[in-house]
Parts: structure tokens; sequence; C-alpha cells
């Protein structure tokens, strides 16, 4: 059985045995809007965004991931695509839509162990070692609502990522 199942089938059960007004109707109504987020602002959508002319983003012109990811690869690099589970060296470069620095660093990490933001554990696989590959990003993917140090709540984030080399 999926293991939402039983919360939808109990918010359904409660909502047509209770009127709205009521504690339990309001119940119901938090139950149901967990399942139903209110929809994102449109400035923390990366394709309704303006980005300055510095960073080069055409959204048009990008690929997506099914997690929301937007990628277009700059040089294609040689040799073995990276995976997940692979140890590599990055150099990677982060602005905000209006071409604010708001990262960089060259780094060693091991791709999807959470060892940085979800949007670059999503975006780098498939890249080939000298390769360079532009990313955009929603706020879930990078600092989502809190934001970090330097970073706004809820900001949409460009990276330029280049893969230096796999590591043993």
């Amino acid at each position: 059985m999926r293991p939402w199942l039983p919360i939808a089938l109990a918010s359904l059960t409660l909502a047509t045995a209770c009127k709205a007004d009521s504690s339990a109707g309001r119940a119901v109504e938090s139950i149901r809007s967990a399942f139903s987020p209110a929809p994102l602002p449109p400035d923390t959508l990366p394709e309704m965004l303006q980005y300055a002319a510095d960073l080069q983003v055409n959204v048009s012109e990008m690929a997506r991931l099914p997690e929301g990811v937007l990628w277009i690869d700059l040089a294609p690099g040689v040799g073995a695509e990276v995976v997940a589970g692979d140890s590599v060296q990055v150099a990677l470069w982060g602005w905000l839509p209006d071409a604010t620095p708001v990262d960089s660093a060259v780094t060693a990490l091991r791709i999807g162990q959470g060892q940085v933001i979800e949007g670059l554990d999503l975006g780098i696989p498939g890249m080939k070692p000298g390769g360079r590959r532009q990313l955009v990003f929603s706020p879930g993917l990078g600092y989502g609502a809190e934001g970090g140090d330097h970073i706004p709540p809820n900001a949409v984030l460009v990276y330029l990522v280049e893969l230096r080399g796999k590591l043993p």
C-alpha cells in the first residue's frame, strides 16, 4: 500500500463527516492543504525570471531534469560520464538572477551524498571531465525558504560548474 493512502482516506472520511466550521473540519482543511500546497510565487520559478545579461541564461535552450534543474552544457568534456556515487573535483560559481555572486569554490565531493545543495547534486551527473555546465534551479533545490548566509530566502540560483576530473 502507498504510505500516503491511509492519510488521504482518513482525511476524505473526516471531510464527509465534518462541517468546515467545526474543529474537525479545520483539521481536515489543514490535512488537505498539506497535500495541496499553495502555488509558488512567480519570482521563485526559474522560467518566469529575467536574468542579468552577464549570466547569459537562456532557459528556452536549456534541458530540464525531472526534479526541475535546468541545464545546458557549455563545453561537453571527454571521457566517462559522472554518475551518482562518483568522487569528483569541481570548480563552481553561483549567482542570483541579477548576477550578484553568492558562491564560488574548487572542491572535491562525492555526487549524490548531500555534500552540496540538491540542485548541484542533481545537475552534475552526466558531465564529463573538462566539461562546463550551466545550471538554474528553484529555491527548493538550493537554500529554500530560509536562505543562506548571503543568499536571500526563496532565491533562484544560477551556477556554472566545471568538472575538473573524476577522483579515485
